[in-house]
């Protein structure tokens, strides 16, 4: 599979959290590696996530995002803002 991010990942495992629904839902995540364009999270239920949603990771400042891709349990994420 062709690799088409813009920037390198760095490797992290953090804990993450997506907000959507009029900040209403709240779901945990593990952040598996991130750039400043994306990130790749491992998430209990991905599919009921929307397309766009709030993403934080701790200690960093919230940003919204755009769902990309779903495989199993893992997520891919690009950062829209």
């Amino acid at each position: 599979m062709e690799d088409n991010r813009q920037t390198a990942r760095m490797r992290r495992l953090k804990e993450g959290r997506l907000v959507f629904n009029n900040k209403r839902s709240v779901m945990s995540c593990i952040v598996r590696d991130a750039s400043r364009f994306g990130a790749r999270v491992t998430i209990g239920e991905p599919y009921l996530v929307p397309h766009e949603f709030e993403f934080s990771m701790s200690g960093e400042e919230p940003k919204v995002a755009r769902k990309i891709w779903i495989r199993n349990n893992e997520m891919g994420l690009q950062f829209t803002a």
